[in-house]
């Protein structure tokens, strides 16, 4: 599975785990004005936007 980092919205439930590599290490980054969050996997280094 592939995600474009900040491509698009995605919800942060599909985020409990990494997508790409099923890691449970995310750290939550800063929040923009649109209301979503970045968020980042330690293990593989993806990272996404996603809304709350």
């Amino acid at each position: 599975m592939s995600f474009s980092p900040q491509s698009e919205s995605r919800s942060i439930y599909e985020w409990l785990c990494c997508p790409e590599c099923g890691s449970r290490d995310v750290v939550r980054g800063p929040r923009f004005d649109d209301g979503s969050v970045e968020l980042r996997c330690d293990e593989c280094e993806l990272t996404a936007r996603v809304g709350l």
